[in-house]
């Protein structure tokens, strides 16, 4: 039974390490890197939305199922929980290596949420 929990324990250790060292298709660069933007992303996004409810309400929201967690929990739990939940399924991505999928998935959320954000907050 020791040798079974060993043997175990030595290949989630293997595998970690493994996803770790991901490389992207046709290039050098760690998929792991991939993951990182997009959290930053998502930090900036959650960040720039918390002022944005606190300036202008939890109306401002565009995605309505975000804006009912807002009036429900509050702002900082609710963008908290969403965030948490956009990084572990950008992981899961990472784990099946849908890079493509995660890189497109980060140009997105540049362009339909940090920048719109950030107009609407300049003003």
């Amino acid at each position: 039974m020791l040798c079974g929990v060993h043997c175990t324990a030595m290949l989630a250790r293997f595998q970690a390490h493994s996803l770790a060292t991901l490389t992207l298709p046709g290039s050098a660069t760690r998929g792991i890197s991939a993951v990182a933007l997009f959290a930053a992303v998502q930090m900036a996004d959650g960040i720039l939305t918390f002022a944005g409810v606190a300036r202008f309400g939890p109306a401002v929201e565009s995605n309505p199922i975000l804006s009912l967690s807002i009036m429900a929990v509050g702002a900082g739990t609710a963008l908290s929980i969403a965030k948490l939940a956009a990084i572990m399924l950008a992981a899961v991505l990472h784990g099946t290596r849908s890079h493509l999928l995660l890189a497109l998935l980060t140009v997105f959320y540049v362009f339909v949420a940090v920048l719109p954000w950030m107009c609407l907050l300049s003003l």
